[in-house]
C-alpha cells in the first residue's frame, strides 16, 4: 500500500460485484474501514473468472472508488478465492514428546506441525491454507494449545485447503491486470467467518453460510477451529433466474422483484403492490402472483439449504452445534431466509454482519461486505503472527508450503508459469 504501511487493502471479487476495502488498525487494535469501493462485476461466473479482461475492468473501477475515498494509492491487496474447485483433506501426525520432563514446548509444536505438513496433492492443485483442527495429548482430543502441558505423545490434525491452479491463476491475472500486487490468497469462507462469527460461536460450534450471487460458501467451526468447508456453486442469482423464467420477465426486473417482494417463508406472503415490470403490469391477480412468487423462491432456497445440509452430514460433522447457523452475504437479506433455515436445519439462525470493526455504516452493518471485512481482519492476523514469529490462532503454513505458494504467485505475475 503506497503512502503508508499502516494501510491494508482487500478485494472481494464476487459474481455480481467487486468490493475493495481499505482499513487501518487503531491503537486499541480495532480495525477501521477508511474507504471502500463497489462496482458491478463482469467476467465472473459462480466464483470463477470466465473473462479476465472484463474482470480486470471491474476490479479497476472498484479500486479507483476506494482510493478516492481513502485518499491512498492501492498497489497491493489481499484477495479472496472461492469456487467449486476448492477442496480439503485432513492430515494427522503424532510423535513422542522428547524432553526429559515430558512438558510440551513450542519447538515440539513446530515439529509436529512440520510433520503434518508433509502430504501430497495432485500437481494441478495448489495449497491455500493449512489450519490446525486440533491437538491431541495422550489420546485427549480437542486441545487448543498444548504448550506447557505434560504428555507422552503429542498429535495434531490439520485441515488442508487447496484449489485448482488454473482458477487461482485466473484470479491473480485479473488482479495483476489492474496493476495490483497480490499479497496473499485467502479462502472466502475463512474470511467471512473472521468477520461475522463470535469467539463463543467458534468455540461451542456453529455453521457459517455466506450466500452470494453465484456461490454459497460453507464453514463449520468447533472448539475454535474450522473443521469443514465447502463451496456450493449456487447463489442468489439462481433465485432471480427462476423468477425470470417463472414470471416470464427479464433477469434485471426479476432481480428487482426479488429484492423488493420475494420471501421464502409462507407466513410472510402478502399481496404484492402493483409492480411495473417492463411492459407487463403484474397486478392481474395480486394474491395469486404473490403465492406464485413465494413458491418459486421457497423451492429454490429450500433446495440450496438442503444441499448444504447434505454436504455437512455426508462428511460426518453433524454433531452438536449449539450456536446454529450464521447466514451472511447479499442473499442472506432475503425475507424468510432465516426462518426457513431454522426449519430445515433444526437450529437457531441469525444474520451475520461484521463485528468488532469501525467505519462507514453502510459497510460495518451490511452482510454484503462480510467477506471484504473478513479479508482485512484475517490479513491483519497473518501480518501480526508473522511479525511476532510465534504460534497463534492464525493459519499455519510450513515455510516450504509458504515458499511454494509465494513462488506460484510470483511466477504468474512474471508470466513465467
Amino acid at each position: 500500500m503506497a503512502g503508508n504501511e499502516n494501510y491494508i487493502a482487500a478485494i472481494d471479487i464476487g459474481t455480481t460485484k467487486v468490493s475493495t476495502l481499505v482499513g487501518v488498525v487503531k491503537r486499541d487494535d480495532v480495525l477501521e474501514i477508511i474507504g471502500y469501493g463497489t462496482s458491478p462485476c463482469r467476467g465472473i461466473k459462480k466464483g470463477l473468472v470466465v473473462d479476465v479482461g472484463e474482470a480486470t475492468k471491474s476490479i479497476v473501477s472498484s479500486v479507483e472508488i476506494a482510493e478516492k475515498e481513502a485518499k491512498v494509492f492501492i498497489d497491493s491487496a489481499y484477495i479472496g478465492v472461492t469456487g467449486k474447485h476448492i477442496s480439503f483433506l485432513s492430515n494427522w501426525s503424532e510423535m513422542v514428546v522428547a524432553s526429559p520432563d515430558k512438558v510440551v514446548k513450542k519447538t515440539d509444536v513446530d515439529r509436529i506441525i512440520s510433520m503434518a505438513n508433509k502430504f501430497s496433492i495432485p500437481s494441478q492443485y495448489r495449497v491455500i491454507h493449512t489450519l490446525v483442527k486440533q491437538f491431541v495429548i495422550d489420546g485427549e482430543e480437542g486441545i487448543e494449545d498444548p504448550v506447557g502441558l505434560s504428555a507422552e505423545k503429542l498429535g495434531v490434525e490439520l485441515l488442508v485447503i487447496y484449489g485448482s491452479a488454473m482458477p487461482i491463476r485466473n484470479v491473480i491475472n485479473s488482479v495483476r491486470g489492474a496493476n495490483i500486487e497480490v499479497e496473499d490468497i485467502i479462502l472466502e469462507a475463512l474470511a467471512s467467518s473472521e468477520a461475522v462469527l463470535t469467539p463463543e460461536e467458534k468455540e461451542s460450534g456453529v455453521v457459517l453460510l455466506d450466500v452470494g450471487g453465484g456461490t454459497t460458501d460453507v464453514a463449520v467451526y468447533k472448539n475454535n477451529k474450522m473443521v469443514f468447508t465447502y463451496c456450493l456453486p449456487v447463489g442468489g442469482n439462481l433465485i432471480s433466474n427462476d423468477i425470470s423464467i417463472g414470471l416470464n420477465i427479464p433477469f434485471s426486473r426479476a432481480e428487482e422483484i426479488k429484492k423488493k417482494f420475494a420471501n421464502a417463508d409462507y407466513s410472510l406472503v402478502d399481496n404484492l403492490n402493483k409492480v411495473n415490470v417492463g411492459d407487463i403490469e403484474l397486478d392481474r391477480n395480486k394474491t395469486a402472483l404473490s403465492i406464485r412468487l413465494y413458491t418459486i423462491v421457497n423451492s429454490r432456497v429450500k433446495e440450496l439449504l438442503e444441499l448444504v445440509k447434505k454436504q455437512i452430514e455426508n462428511c460426518g460433522f453433524w454433531y452438536s452445534l449449539p450456536c446454529g447457523l450464521v447466514i451472511t452475504g447479499g442473499s442472506s437479506q432475503l425475507k424468510g431466509m432465516l426462518s426457513l433455515a431454522n426449519s430445515i436445519f433444526g437450529m437457531p439462525a441469525r444474520m451475520g454482519i461484521p463485528v468488532d470493526v469501525e467505519g462507514p455504516f453502510d459497510v460495518v452493518n451490511n452482510p454484503i461486505y462480510s467477506t471484504g471485512v473478513g479479508l482485512l481482519k484475517y490479513a491483519l492476523q497473518l501480518k501480526k503472527a508473522e511479525n511476532l514469529n510465534q504460534f497463534g490462532r492464525r493459519v499455519r503454513r510450513s515455510s516450504g508450503i509458504m515458499d511454494k505458494f509465494k513462488e506460484f504467485i510470483s511466477k504468474i505475475l512474471k508470466n513465467e508459469d
